[in-house]
């Protein structure tokens, strides 16, 4: 009996040993939603076969979508409930009916009608990948593409930035009138005369007299972006004389020296990233974003539109997707590995950091309040340390309950009175262990043992207990604990 288990076992191992190329997918559809409520969404045929006509196993497969110039869509787990982080790549587990993450469609928070947050120009495309019992890729389709127009032949403009972040506290200018407001400088891609250039333009061509492409002003506009991905809107109400109606796309020809939005600078009259409710009034300002802002320009002409690339500034460090999950710990991990940031150097004083919270949420009691110390420390060319950083830190978070919920957040805390908090994120730590769960589904089976050699095989554990994968309680987990899981299996009893 047991010879025959392993010889089972050998043939999950085994395989997918030789790559297999899935077939391509078929009856691409697109539906933009426009102005309408709802979202827009691709939908295609999986193919059942591989390019052999050899029958292709469904809970093996998995879809990439690509935009214009064969470019991957990346999808987050902020919009899509059934995935973990940021991907490019769905895979079978994450399709559920009736969800955004589909077998035969996916859909999408945004859209390329005008006014909105254009995410590809000219054609949308899918590609299917086959794994194997190791869970990595074998092989892949050729992307089929949506055709919805011709690539534009416009010229792409240089890429804008977001080059400084002025946030200010709500303070009281007399006692009826509370102020609040935040500025962005910025500039967008210009020659020395402040004409709106493409990606060709550079300083020593303009200075040797080399051609380079200047930009129409009047079909030149730019967008503003926060967070993931969501586009901001510029209001009559916040730029009197520049806006006559909301719009997600600012005129480079309503720039105004004096105006709200000028030549180098954003003001977010009345807006702020400060949360703490005032003693005096009660009056709280609501955050607009969470932890970065990035600028895109646009040109536009006979209908086609070209765009730079968006470029953000990580102004406070995003907090994570929680990793490291223990039945007592969990990893918090804000880290930043962005190149454009912003330098933080006001963590000076007593009371100033980073404060990681975190709540045992069927109680709402504050279990831990941790001053954590920033990291990425700068460093000059000889080696000394800068007085600012990069933003970014993490902590491993211990001592708690098996089985129980918890919130946790970051408050920036800067010694300029500001205070900032993260987005709140909730881990449900596993229980005390089930000996041989190794996937947590709260009993023991194969599909234990197939969760097990995946983990030997691929080093990820995602997913799984690595407390409940010591099935032999001895030296951690190795393929020792896969013989010990069998036994229990075949037995019903742990040999020690």
């Amino acid at each position: 009996m047991k010879k025959l288990f392993f010889s089972i076992l050998g043939l999950l191992v085994a395989a997918n040993a030789f790559a297999v190329t899935p077939a391509d997918p078929t009856n691409l559809t697109w539906y933009d939603c426009g102005n309408e409520s709802g979202h827009s969404y691709l939908t295609f045929t999986l193919p059942t076969v591989d390019v052999n006509g050899n029958p292709l196993d469904i809970e093996m497969m998995g879809y990439r979508i690509f935009t214009d110039d064969d470019q991957p869509f990346s999808f987050n787990s902020a919009l899509y409930d059934n995935i973990w982080g940021t991907t490019t790549d769905i895979y079978y587990y994450s399709w559920e009916p009736g969800s955004d993450l589909q077998s035969n469609g996916v859909f999408f928070y945004r859209t390329n009608a005008d006014g909105f947050e254009r995410f590809f120009n000219y054609r949308i495309g899918v590609q299917i990948f086959y794994l194997n019992n190791s869970f990595g890729i074998d092989g892949v389709s050729n992307i089929v593409y949506y055709e919805l127009s011709q690539p534009t032949t416009l010229p792409k403009p240089g890429n804008p930035k977001i080059t400084e972040w002025i946030d200010s506290e709500p303070y009281i200018f007399d006692p009826e009138f509370y102020m609040t407001n935040c500025m962005a400088g910025y500039t967008l891609a210009y020659d020395t005369n402040k004409n709106p250039v493409a990606d060709d333009y550079t300083r020593e061509k303009e200075e040797l007299g080399e051609p380079y492409t200047i930009l129409e002003p009047e079909k030149v506009s730019f967008s503003l972006f926060t967070d993931n991905d969501k586009i901001f809107t510029f209001t009559p109400d916040m730029y009197p004389g520049q806006v006559n109606e909301p719009i997600t796309q600012f005129p480079y020809t309503s720039i105004n020296a004096n105006g709200y939005v000028g030549w180098w600078m954003i003001d977010f009259d009345g807006m702020t990233n400060h949360v703490d409710v005032l003693a005096e009034g009660g009056i709280e300002a609501e955050p607009f974003f969470t932890w970065r802002i990035g600028i895109q320009t646009y040109y536009t002409d006979n209908g086609q539109t070209s765009a730079s690339d968006i470029v953000y500034m990580e102004i406070y460090p995003q907090l994570k997707e929680v990793t490291n999950v223990t039945s007592t710990s969990f990893l918090a991990d804000w880290s930043c590995e962005a190149e454009n940031t912003y330098l933080i150097n006001n963590f000076i004083g007593d009371g100033c950091g980073y404060f990681l919270h975190v709540i045992d949420k069927a109680t709402q009691q504050e279990v831990l309040v941790q001053n954590v110390e920033p990291t990425n420390e700068i460093v000059d060319s000889i080696g000394h340390a800068l007085p600012f950083q990069i933003p970014g830190a993490f902590y491993t978070v211990e001592g708690l309950t098996p089985g129980n919920t918890y919130q946790y957040y970051v408050e920036v805390i800067q010694n300029t009175g500001a205070s900032f908090n993260s987005v709140v994120r909730e881990v449900t730590l596993p229980g005390a262990g089930l000996r041989g769960d190794v996937n947590m589904s709260n009993d023991v089976t194969i599909a234990d043992v197939t969760a097990l050699i995946d983990y030997l095989l691929s080093g990820d554990a995602t997913g799984i207990s690595l407390q409940n994968a010591d099935c032999n309680l001895v030296d951690g987990v190795t393929i020792a604990d896969v013989t010990a899981l069998i036994d229990y299996l075949l037995s019903g009893n742990w040999a020690n």
